[in-house]
């Protein structure tokens, strides 16, 4: 299973800083920097289609958003600031 740590490095490394850069295109990132096992594909909650993987991203951008380490424009794009805050 994916870990929180492992999907903010593919994000950070992944993604062209001061670019906005759309929820798809951040889990495309993931999928092309790490491996995804049986459990992330699992649904995220009983009767969804959803994998638990793209909420795991989701939850990740949340985080890291709330400490001003990616920005979001509220309507699904994220930018990671030119320079570094960590």
């Amino acid at each position: 299973m994916l870990r929180s740590t492992a999907i903010w490095n593919a994000i950070s490394h992944g993604m062209e800083r001061g670019r906005w850069t759309s929820v798809d295109a951040i889990y495309d990132i993931v999928l092309g920097r790490l491996k995804i096992d049986d459990e992330d594909l699992e649904p995220q909650a009983p009767g969804q289609a959803t994998p638990k993987w793209k909420r795991n991203v989701r939850n990740v951008l949340q985080r890291r958003k709330g400490k001003g380490d990616i920005e979001w424009d509220g309507a699904g794009m994220y930018r990671l600031p030119k320079e570094r805050s960590w």
